[in-house]
């Protein structure tokens, strides 16, 4: 039983802690849920994207702040620099043809605006709370997730900056041809080695990469280094001997079935190179002796250019069309055929180096067709399951020709069941081999003729015949900016090669043949198949946050007349824009997807023929490679 003793012996602080503990808990969980409540459906304060803060933002307000500055840096570009020389690339090629307009770089602020959001809410309860906690002392910046096409970023940073670099050169062969109309004592003599210098062009990648990822777009200095040889000519000692009596070998000849192609003295020479080899037995790299070998490099462009060209065969899948309800054949299949460069390669350096025949057979391997006419039979194309359809009025002569070109390529395409189809494979090569005519794209401070005009018509439309399809979407990227043919917004899809691809998957259990067809200015590409009691459902595009262009962009070049003017079509205004899709199968399932895409308001620009380019005009900001344009807003 508690007695008064009892209480006497309690301390006299313990119930004002406890109070106090009370009303701390209390203010502590009034804090705790007022700041719950404050950023409801909010990013959590000091949540940043490179330097963009979006704390306390909604999602739609952080989603305008992280386009607008996208938007800015697609407009103004990433500088390059190397000594005296400055390079802007731009995210978005620009071209006289908006199809051939196409993006090298591109911004996913879905994901970072996704992140941003699950920040301090995607974990269990203790994480989310050390998160939040977190946030009261340190700031927390996100990346942005940034696709870059590597390859032609480096190539463009090539073409701008090559002249500054010096390539390393080993020690080499000289060859010396007495039937040239000189006499020779030695048939070879020895180059000598020089040091180089190259731009690390990887390095400057993945600053960019490092930038991009903080919606940064501040100048990347790029640096040089030397690049030393492998081989020296005091190392070299004798080996003209050897070299001669390889050539010595020569005349020799490349034979095929139906044909022979004749390698010469002087031409074999020119495959022979010096190369590090490692000594027999040898245990470490650097044990190495210096020999006389086939350049592969030179060989194999040889094999590519001299003899892959005349008998490489591409296999050709069989395509059929529906002609009063059936199907009826109108290509029928072909196994293709191609050098083996390897191979041969491999085949030559054998029998020169360690036989004695006059004669090397070329290796060559067969390549099989996908579709072939036994299968006609058994494809279940039945009915209509979609149809995609765009309008192409107010297209040029070529650009009319070229949506035809590519609508034949796709016309009678066999898509088999789960098969991942890609428009880019299906369309071939791009070229005036396949019909094409050329469009004008603007680089530097040139028009340039490329390829590819009009196929965006392609890919919208049958990006429409999958939706109508129900068939599901696994890459499709929307037009850097708005264009008239593929109104409504949203609903576009731009092909470029090599990427971006249009592709979907075919998840009916049976084929599926595209069968295209013009009427008027009105493209439609029919998929026929089997329906299986899909559903589909798609909402019309909602378009908002519109945004005006930038004054048009002038480039002076000197390769136009003085005066004389082209541009790209015209400016187009920014805009975002989305469509809910939904697919309900048979079995119940659901299939849901919002497409969204947005668009950077687009300045038109122009190149402006000049006697002499102005001193002191800006470098261009609108397509790599700069060099000697300069610009001028107008």
């Amino acid at each position: 039983m508690f007695t008064a003793n009892d209480q006497a012996k309690t301390p006299r602080w313990l119930p004002a802690t406890a109070i106090i503990f009370f009303i701390n808990a209390l203010l502590l969980g009034a804090a705790y849920f007022g700041f719950e409540y404050v950023y409801k459906d909010k990013i959590y304060p000091d949540v940043f994207v490179g330097n963009i803060n979006l704390g306390g933002k909604t999602s739609d307000e952080a989603k305008g702040l992280l386009e607008k500055r996208v938007d800015r840096i697609v407009n103004d570009g990433i500088i390059f620099s190397y000594g005296n020389n400055d390079m802007t690339l731009s995210p978005v090629m620009s071209s006289l043809d908006a199809d051939i307009a196409h993006q090298i770089i591109t911004f996913n602020t879905d994901d970072a605006l996704k992140n941003a959001l699950a920040y301090g809410r995607d974990g269990d309860f203790l994480d989310n709370l050390k998160n939040k906690m977190n946030l009261l002392i340190f700031r927390v910046e996100l990346k942005a997730n940034v696709g870059i096409d590597e390859e032609k970023v480096k190539q463009l940073l090539k073409d701008n900056f090559s002249i500054a670099e010096i390539p390393a050169e080993n020690a080499d062969l000289i060859y010396h041809d007495a039937s040239a109309g000189r006499s020779a004592l030695k048939k070879f003599s020895v180059a000598k080695e020089s040091i180089g210098m190259s731009i690390n062009y990887d390095r400057g990648i993945n600053a960019l990469k490092a930038k991009l990822s903080r919606l940064d777009n501040s100048k990347i200095l790029l640096v040089a280094e030397k690049n030393y040889p492998q081989i020296f000519e005091k190392d070299v000692l004798n080996i003209d001997r050897t070299a001669s009596a390889l050539v010595g070998k020569a005349p020799f000849s490349l034979t095929g079935k139906d044909n022979r192609w004749k390698v010469g003295q002087a031409e074999f020479a020119s495959w022979l190179h010096l190369e590090l080899s490692p000594e027999p037995g040898a245990t470490s790299s650097s044990q190495n002796k210096i020999i006389v070998a086939l350049n592969p490099v030179v060989v194999k462009q040889y094999l590519t250019d001299k003899i892959a060209l005349m008998i490489n065969k591409k296999p050709v899948d069989a395509k059929f069309q529906i002609i009063k309800g059936k199907i009826t054949k109108f290509q029928s299949s072909s196994d293709g055929m191609e050098l083996d460069v390897d191979a041969t390669f491999d085949a030559i350096n054998h029998d020169l180096f360690h036989g004695t025949s006059t004669e090397v057979a070329i290796i060559t391997k067969s390549t099989k067709s996908s579709v072939g006419l036994d299968e006609v039979n058994n494809l279940g194309i039945k009915e209509i399951i979609g149809t995609g359809q765009s309008n192409f009025s107010g297209s040029p002569v070529n650009r009319r020709h070229n949506i035809k070109v590519g609508a034949d390529a796709v016309n009678g395409t066999l898509v088999k069941p789960d098969e991942n189809f890609s428009l880019l494979k299906t369309l071939g090569e791009i070229d005036a081999s396949t019909g094409y005519l050329p469009e004008l794209v603007i680089k530097q401070n040139k028009t340039t003729p490329e390829f590819g005009g009009g196929l965006c018509q392609i890919g919208t439309t049958v990006f429409r015949g999958a939706l109508s399809s129900g068939l599901p979407i696994t890459q499709r990227q929307n037009h850097s900016y708005r264009v008239s043919y593929y109104e409504p917004a949203g609903t576009d899809a731009t092909i470029y090669n090599p990427w971006p691809d249009f592709r979907f998957i075919n998840d009916t259990g049976n084929y599926i043949l595209i069968q295209s067809r013009i009427e008027g200015n009105n493209l439609y590409f029919d998929f026929w198949g089997t329906k299986d009691g899909r559903l589909v459902e798609q909402t019309k595009s909602t378009i908002y946050n519109i945004v005006k262009p930038k004054p048009a962009k002038i480039i002076e070049t000197l390769d136009l007349k003085p005066g004389e003017k082209k541009c790209t079509e015209k400016a187009h205004n920014g805009a975002d824009a989305y469509f809910n899709y939904k697919v309900t199968y048979q079995n119940g399932d659901i299939k849901e997807k919002k497409f969204n895409s947005h668009y950077v308001p687009w300045q038109e620009v122009c190149l402006l023929g000049v006697k002499e380019l102005s001193a002191t005009s800006t470098p261009s900001l609108i397509d790599p490679g700069a060099g000697s344009a300069t610009l001028k807003q107008q």
